[in-house]
């Protein structure tokens, strides 16, 4: 008869310290001693622990965007690289940008709790804040500070903030360059011709006059050399699809006086408004000025223009290779370079200069126009950027910051600045100052492209008499609703253009009364920061 005996049970212990983040949790063996009926011996078994939780573990955000690729594109693109680092799964919406606002907006009003991140732009903050989380505490929290101090200083301390906090993430840093063919105005015979037609030389156009005259040139006859004429110019202009940003590029050199010393004051770095009264400019003599030559550029693009949108000007230059000039957002100098994108003689040909200026310019305070010996630019920062913010109603707002925080640091949007079809542009000093990012991306090809874009950009971001975009409550309404309404319908001669800019300024006027005077007054002087 077996003796009760003690059994002894020996599991051997060995677990690694160090686990990759997403990697499976190795077998490790656990040492135990127990006392059990039986023959003494030793057992080794092996278990798997579970493996160690993870941040947003069955936490599902949902975002929402623009329809991509751009915008939303880099929300699929890194969504499964977030996942393995925190848990976490998201879901994206895509919304046409024209119901964007509005649908956003409604699900706010109605108390709807629909998205934990909003991906838009910033110049609607103003009237989004009450429904958003401040983020100024996860950006102060060296845990969760998105390396902030690496963003430049307009895109962090404008962009992203509104009456003192910071509302979003910068995750687009936007301003319109002039791109052009480059090798167009190197030819010898172009510039000859050139000078014969209009008696000064050949150069990438510094003013609104020589904007015009070099794409008048350059329309009509094959200089691309593939049967077909060409043409000098091309930009959106369908009521809609985000063309009133070119509207302001036309008219901001030639109504913008630069600021002094001391700032914005009533008659000097203004664009919209009176700062004294709320009283619209857009019925000035500049802003009619401007209007009439926005109008006659579409003679110099390709049949229809009036009807494109953004990214049919994305597709055009330099897709087809037979436009020769444009303005747009930096999404060229990476689609520039992708044989995917730009037709085989673009491929780094693809200069970037600053938007042009006027030599003349209005003086609203004396009602006169000033002639100049230099160009006088007012860069506008176009819609400003994109942005990442997170919903009060959000059940899961660590991890809906998380996920805009991934999309905003330094590793990933390097990668994102310089893919044309994702829609962001450069907004970090490390994006700016760094061309290897560029010639990583697409090779050697890509570095005198690069070089000049990112020079533009320093220039428009060191540019005194540089303007934001219109924050204040309400924009969505003055701008999307109005002025491109009026806009878009003087270019299609549905409208007068001297008509259709004072039909703008009595509807702002009356939107400004309806908000409150004194207080949109207040809201634009912050916005100046002249209060």
């Amino acid at each position: 008869m077996l003796k009760k005996a003690s059994l002894f049970m020996t599991i051997m212990f060995g677990l690694s310290l160090v686990l990759a983040a997403c990697a499976a949790p190795a077998p490790v063996t656990v040492r135990e001693t127990v006392e059990v009926p039986g023959p003494e011996r030793t057992v080794i078994v092996e278990v798997t622990p579970a493996p160690e939780a993870k941040m947003c573990d069955g936490v599902t955000v949902v975002a929402v965007t623009q329809p991509g690729p751009y915008i939303a594109g880099p929300l699929f693109d890194h969504a499964d690289e977030w996942t393995e680092l925190t848990g976490g799964q998201v879901e994206v919406l895509e919304v046409p940008y024209g119901d964007l606002y509005t649908q956003i907006m409604t699900s706010f009003t109605t108390g709807v709790h629909a998205y934990d991140i909003l991906v838009v732009g910033a110049t609607w903050l103003p009237d989004f804040t009450p429904y958003l989380v401040p983020l100024d505490d996860y950006i102060a929290d060296p845990d969760t500070d998105p390396d902030w101090e690496d963003v430049l200083p307009a895109f962090r301390e404008i962009i992203a903030k509104w009456e003192g906090k910071y509302y979003a993430l910068t995750l687009d840093g936007d301003t319109h360059s002039l791109f052009y063919r480059r090798h167009l105005f190197e030819d010898a015979t172009n510039q000859a011709n050139f000078k014969a037609q209009y008696g000064y030389d050949l150069q990438v156009p510094e003013t609104m006059d020589q904007l015009r005259d070099v794409a008048e040139f350059f329309t009509g006859w094959d200089w691309s050399g593939d049967g077909q004429d060409d043409y000098g110019w091309a930009q959106p202009m369908a009521r809609g699809e985000q063309a009133h940003w070119w509207f302001w590029d036309f008219v901001a050199p030639y109504c913008v006086i630069p600021p002094g010393p001391e700032g914005p004051d009533q008659y000097r770095g203004q664009l919209y408004f009176d700062p004294e009264t709320m009283e619209p400019l857009v019925n000035e003599p500049c802003m009619l000025k401007g209007l009439e030559l926005y109008k006659e550029m579409t003679a110099f693009g390709p049949p229809g223009m009036e009807a494109w949108n953004v990214g049919e000007i994305r597709s055009g230059f330099p897709g087809t290779g037979n436009i020769a000039m444009t303005i747009e957002w930096g999404t060229f100098p990476g689609m520039c370079e992708d044989p995917a994108m730009a037709d085989p003689t673009a491929i780094g040909d693809c200069g970037t200069a600053p938007r042009p200026g006027s030599l003349e310019v209005w003086d609203r305070e004396n009602q006169t126009w000033l002639t100049l010996d230099e160009p006088n630019t007012a860069p506008l920062l176009n819609f400003g950027g994109w942005v990442g913010a997170v919903t009060q109603t959000s059940e899961n707002p660590d991890c809906a910051y998380d996920f805009i925080k991934f999309l905003n640091s330094p590793e990933i949007s390097a990668q994102d600045v310089v893919i044309g079809d994702t829609g962001f542009n450069v907004y970090r000093y490390s994006h700016v100052r760094d061309l290897t990012i560029w010639v990583d991306a697409w090779g050697a090809v890509a570095e005198q492209d690069a070089r000049e874009y990112l020079d533009a950009v320093r220039a428009d971001l060191e540019n005194p008499n540089v303007l934001i975009d219109l924050r204040i409550p309400g924009k969505p309404e003055y701008i999307d609703s109005v002025l491109d309404l009026h806009v878009s319908s003087a270019i299609a001669g549905e409208e007068d253009l001297t008509e259709a800019l004072q039909t703008t300024y009595d509807e702002w006027e009356e939107i400004t009364e309806r908000l409150g005077r004194e207080d949109q007054k207040a809201f634009y002087r912050a916005m100046m920061g002249m209060d």
